[in-house]
């Protein structure tokens, strides 16, 4: 196979720092997508937080990346606990961290099998709500996420290497319905073939990301007291890699929702090849008004 090296794409950084620069503030409401990966437009409340533990299944996805096809026999990928903590700054600004713990057990085409448990990569990012929604034209924002490195390369539970993530981001209400669209870049750390040897390390995998969601209003009675119920599906994916990354995968998921609390489950099947067959997710996430428990102390 022959080999590539990409080189860096300073000008994708630089363009998202002057997009970041050139932001004017706005206020609004952010949904909470779970078990989606699309993100809404609008930002969290300044001072509002919300905290999440989740648990979920992928079958044959070829986990984590960098895997050439065929490489694998079979592998299942287990992550959890999920932990995840966003929170709102400003009227215009909000900040996110996740980190996770992994269960992997794989066979690989030689018969050789894998089964390890440790310690998931940990990401940081950043949301920014850039203008509001108009009658005809959705909100507009931008999404920013890196992985730091922390689950092994040896055990195949991550690459070792960094990874960067942006997209613009769209949420427009129709009514019975919200349309949220994300559009942007992947720019994947390349520490060579995970699985045997046919690249080299070098340089870097550039993709294009991408995610359409619909979500439901909430259907269910306003108040404290009753469980609100919200539907949620979404055809995201990642596209342009040189090197077995491509992902196309459609999720569908359920929100039950009762005062600060929100309980989601979540079901995925994958359109590609290196795409998960099924996958399955589960989790809960709990609003709350850090600023104000801040101010109690």
């Amino acid at each position: 196979m022959m080999r590539r090296t990409v080189e860096p794409k300073w000008w994708a950084t630089l363009m998202t720092v002057t997009v970041l620069v050139a932001a004017w503030r706005a206020s609004g409401h952010a949904d909470m997508l779970l078990p989606l990966a699309t993100e809404d437009a609008h930002t969290l409340p300044s001072g509002i937080a919300e905290a999440m533990i989740g648990v979920s299944y992928m079958q044959d996805g070829n986990w984590p990346g960098f895997v050439p096809h065929g490489a694998l026999r079979s592998q299942t990928l287990l992550r959890g606990p999920q932990l995840g903590f966003h929170i709102g700054a400003g009227a215009w600004a909000e900040f996110q961290a996740s980190y996770e713990t992994l269960y992997l057990d794989e066979v690989a085409a030689n018969g050789q099998t894998n089964e390890q448990f440790g310690s998931g990569d940990a990401r940081i990012g950043a949301k920014f709500w850039f203008k509001r929604e108009t009658d005809l034209l959705p909100a507009l924002g931008v999404h920013i996420v890196t992985k730091l490195p922390d689950a092994t390369r040896d055990s195949r539970l991550g690459t070792d290497d960094t990874d960067f993530g942006a997209d613009a981001a769209l949420s427009k209400d129709l009514g019975p319905l919200a349309l949220h669209v994300n559009l942007g870049i992947l720019l994947l750390g390349n520490s060579g073939s995970t699985v045997g040897s046919s690249f080299t390390a070098g340089g870097q995998d550039d993709l294009f990301n991408y995610g359409v969601a619909v979500v439901s209003k909430p259907l269910g009675l306003a108040s404290e007291e009753a469980v609100q119920v919200r539907l949620l599906g979404e055809l995201a994916g990642q596209d342009g890699s040189r090197f077995h990354n491509d992902r196309t995968a459609l999720r569908f998921g359920l929100q039950l929702q009762r005062g600060a609390g929100t309980l989601y489950v979540g079901t995925s099947a994958g359109l590609v090849t290196a795409s998960e067959n099924i996958g399955a997710s589960a989790g809960f996430v709990y609003r709350f008004d850090a600023a104000r428990l801040l101010s109690d102390d």
